[in-house]
């Protein structure tokens, strides 16, 4: 199996384990949403007890990388296509859409460790909205920096359906 099939089943398999810890459902998407931009649905089976809105859920783009040169003090500054950009800044989506991005180690060795007593998944997941972002002139790349405390784990997946529960911006 090459490389990027790795990464993208891999950081699938981050993105399950994290949403099982905060009970959430994750569905990949189907070949021609992949191709849309979206790769999987991150729903809450039931309701929150707090929200307006009943079984919250999102959509999510998600990419993976080993290179270590985009993580800054303060941020991840990923390049993402602009195609890929322009499909998540959109103002109205009927479900909001997150960018999700995985880092792992650049040894493949090293992205996980199973043990009798723990299982280790390396690195960790960032997200963020770009929903109303401005656009962009570039035509190939843009700079997407993610603050470093977006941190995609099980509390900050529970704060998100929070928010989409109570209609609040992410």
């Amino acid at each position: 199996m090459d490389l990027n099939t790795r990464k993208e089943l891999f950081s699938y398999a981050h993105i399950h384990a994290v949403a099982s810890v905060a009970g959430f459902s994750v569905q990949l998407k189907s070949r021609p949403m992949d191709s849309a931009g979206l790769d999987l649905l991150i729903e809450m089976p039931g309701s929150l007890e707090t929200g307006t809105v009943a079984y919250p859920k999102f959509e999510a783009q998600v990419k993976c990388t080993a290179v270590q040169s985009i993580i800054k003090e303060d941020t991840i500054n990923f390049p993402l296509e602009v195609k890929n950009y322009n499909q998540l800044r959109i103002s109205n989506p009927m479900i909001p859409l997150i960018l999700i991005v995985v880092l792992v180690p650049e040894n493949l060795d090293d992205w996980a460790e199973v043990r009798d007593t723990e299982t280790i998944i390396r690195k960790c997941a960032y997200w963020i909205s770009l929903k109303g972002c401005d656009t962009t002139a570039n035509t190939d790349k843009i700079t997407v920096r993610i603050p470093r405390d977006q941190i995609f784990s099980p509390d900050a997946l529970s704060q998100i359906m929070t928010k989409i529960a109570n209609r609040q911006e992410l």
